[in-house]
């Protein structure tokens, strides 16, 4: 028990060094037209910074600042992300419309000062509706983030898992290149001969923060009880960062080439996919993959089952149900997901987790934690190391 809670206080450490990366860190560099600007009535709005997310700016005659928020590709999921700076010299309130066109409001609001805490705020009772929202931000001066959801820079992420790599607790198997030259790593715990493999991936869709926090946590609570000791003959991938791209980018949903990548399985028409998904196939090797958790963010908590669940799958959805994750049946088995793949391709039981927006960062993390124990209770091996 010692061993283990000293790999967790360095795992932990090493999550809090990537988790402190500035707001600005980024992988690679965006183009200098990627968002307007705009200025006025003592306020200055921007997007050159990493996760920016606005189409259009204009500050009106009273003072508010009016960000049109339009997607990169229609038809498009309904996830209407936004991020943007606002910079002034002296203390103001302001308000803030969002111009959604013809989507709706979706994540409530999170702000940070300078290089403060985030902050969640609230919109407007009277003007959550279709196609506009108003939020009233306090009086600061210097520079003040507005966004969709906290923040989090690619650069901290990969520090971090630089960090698992460093300990020894994760070995990288493959470096996947994005459409924009952005690193789409996939990770491995344990052995290469292993006869079992689980596989577990995140960020297909920009917006889903509340799923990459709930992944983030899984996977160090995961590694904290070295599973490939725990469960002999299994071993772990893990990919992080499926669409760096559409991160940087402020994307709702696609890559740069205007694909969602959830839907690419199949096609395998995105870099991103059709090398990942050569990794994914190259590390199984002659190992049989037994499951696939594929983690994403939507209104509420949920858990899509198999379409034909094993007695395991079964008692591992049972198990999460208790954590707060409803069991969805998948009624399609067409391979364009990650999920639908994997179950017609690998034979594996492959789940996509979904975390509700309006978690905070703090709670999606307790509920990947949670997730970890259950996942190797029910689903990996049992306490004695046996399959399931």
């Amino acid at each position: 028990m010692r061993r283990r809670a000293g790999n967790w206080s360095a795992l932990a450490a090493i999550a809090a060094m990537a988790l402190a990366v500035p707001v600005m860190a980024k992988e690679a560099p965006l183009s200098a037209a990627a968002h307007p600007e705009c200025k006025g009535k003592g306020v200055a709005v921007d997007g050159n910074f990493e996760q920016a997310g606005f189409a259009g700016c204009r500050v009106t005659a009273s003072g508010m600042v009016v960000l049109s928020i339009r997607p990169e590709v229609t038809p498009i999921n309904p996830s209407p992300w936004y991020a943007a700076r606002l910079t002034q010299s002296k203390a103001r309130e302001r308000q803030v419309e969002l111009d959604y066109g013809d989507a709706k409001h979706r994540y409530r609001p999170w702000m940070r000062i300078g290089d403060g805490e985030w902050r969640r705020l609230t919109v407007r009772a009277d003007a959550a509706e279709q196609g506009r929202t108003v939020i009233d931000l306090p009086a600061f001066t210097g520079q003040l983030y507005l966004a969709a959801q906290p923040l989090r820079p690619l650069a901290g992420v990969m520090a971090q898992w630089r960090g698992f790599a460093e300990q020894g607790a994760v070995t990288t198997v493959a470096t996947v290149e994005s459409r924009e030259g952005r690193t789409v790593p996939l990770f491995r715990h344990g052995p290469a001969d292993a006869a079992h493999l689980h596989v577990f991936t995140a960020r297909q869709h920009p917006p889903e923060t509340t799923g990459a926090a709930a992944f983030d946590a899984f996977a160090m609570a995961m590694l904290a009880q070295q599973p490939a000791k725990r469960c002999s003959g299994h071993a772990f991938l893990f990919a992080p960062i499926l669409n760096p791209d559409g991160i940087a980018r402020g994307h709702w949903r696609a890559n740069v080439g205007g694909i969602d990548l959830n839907r690419d399985w199949d096609k395998l028409s995105q870099p991103e996919v059709a090398g990942m998904r050569s990794a994914i196939v190259a590390a199984v090797g002659s190992a049989k993959i037994v499951s696939v958790l594929d983690f994403h963010s939507t209104r509420s908590d949920a858990l899509y089952s198999p379409v034909a669940p094993t007695l395991a799958a079964q008692s591992f959805a049972a198990a999460a149900a208790t954590l707060g994750l409803r069991t969805v049946p998948t009624r399609s088995s067409t391979p364009d997901t990650l999920k639908s793949w994997a179950e017609a391709r690998l034979g594996a039981a492959a789940f996509t987790v979904e975390l509700a927006d309006d978690h905070s960062p703090e709670a999606a993390a307790a509920l990947g934690r949670d997730l970890a124990s259950t996942f190797l209770n029910h689903l990996a091996c049992a306490p004695t190391g046996e399959t399931r």
